[in-house]
């Protein structure tokens, strides 16, 4: 349902499957974690290996300019192999951070429909008091991306991931956790709606 492979992603299979560079465990679970919210079909050593081809590319492009420039019967060129040393450096911060930078461009998108997408499940469960069949009537209603999110919600589901809706949502909601914590307070109010006593509290809650 998502948008065909990026240039980044056919780059990342590309030129990061060529080696499988080892990766800590802590930048490790942070690449993770921003491939997971942009939604990259890659897996990190993959992104952490462009990065390092892309640097090695550059330097080495500029090593050789060098020494081409050199066997013209010129001296070296300092100042040009400087520029391509900070320019390399800069490169490979831009590419390994490019899932970062993916993954704020996602949150900026899905956060400007958080209040449509309260509305709209608040607005069903008011007169259906079902927590599943309200998380799929917001994800027909509401735009790319977050509809997107609710209906991988439901997969994670429909293929064993989680055993129920509740457990789907609240692992989703997890990733929203240090960006926006009243949009998951606001679902674990709607979800204790469920357990009141009484028709009248549900609604009031």
């Amino acid at each position: 349902m998502a948008p065909e492979l990026t240039r980044y992603e056919r780059l990342c299979y590309n030129f990061g499957s060529l080696i499988k560079l080892k990766i800590s465990k802590k930048d490790e679970e942070k690449i993770k974690k921003n491939i997971q919210i942009a939604h990259l079909d890659i897996e990190p050593w993959q992104a952490l290996t462009l990065a390092v081809i892309s640097f090695i590319g550059i330097f080495f492009f500029g090593l050789f300019g060098s020494v081409i420039y050199v066997l013209l019967g010129n001296s070296f060129p300092v100042l040009f192999f400087m520029m391509v040393v900070i320019f390399s450096v800069f490169f490979y911060n831009y590419i390994y951070l490019f899932p970062s930078r993916l993954a704020n461009k996602w949150r900026l998108k899905a956060s400007s429909q958080m209040v449509p997408a309260i509305l709209y499940i608040v607005v069903y469960m008011r007169h259906t008091p079902n927590l599943e069949r309200a998380i799929q009537f917001a994800s027909e209603h509401l735009e790319y991306p977050l509809a997107l999110d609710f209906k991988k919600v439901f997969y994670n589901v429909s293929i064993g991931k989680f055993s129920t809706i509740k457990e789907s949502l609240d692992n989703y909601l997890e990733i929203w956790r240090d960006y926006s914590i009243e949009f998951i307070e606001s679902f674990h109010l709607i979800e204790s709606s469920l357990f009141e006593p009484s028709e009248e509290r549900r609604i009031a809650t």
